[in-house]
């Protein structure tokens, strides 16, 4: 088990993807922070903003199913049994909700039809 080490898989990771990792991380702070910003500023994450990114969502999960086997050794003709669709599938649904989860606070902080809210208040009102 001492290799589910969580410095193990690190090292692992690192070694697989190398630059792209740390590309990774640096855009999931970025996509973090927008987060906090739309909380802090009471922008909604609903509405304009989201049905924006889910039409930008359904391309991308397209264009990652078309992808996936030309980005590896295999080509379409390679895709035989039904568990090589399934994971098309999966990329393709994973790439949809990558691109919703990463460009809604994107369009909802910089102003892509966005709703104001009322900002969150960790305590009660002053009565």
């Amino acid at each position: 088990m001492q290799d589910f080490h969580p410095a193990t898989l690190f090292v692992i990771a690192q070694e697989t993807l190398g630059f792209l990792l740390w590309l990774g991380i640096g855009l999931a702070v970025i996509v973090l922070a927008l987060y906090a910003v739309a909380l802090i500023r009471g922008i909604a994450l609903r509405g304009a903003p989201l049905r924006i990114a889910a039409i930008l969502g359904i391309l991308v999960g397209i264009v990652a199913m078309a992808a996936a086997p030309m980005m590896t050794d295999a080509g379409f003709s390679h895709l035989v049994a039904g568990i090589d669709y399934v994971f098309i599938a999966l990329i393709g649904i994973g790439g949809f909700v990558a691109s919703i989860i990463a460009l809604t606070p994107v369009f909802a902080v910089f102003g892509f039809g966005g709703a104001r809210e009322e900002r969150v208040s960790l305590t009660a009102p002053a009565e």
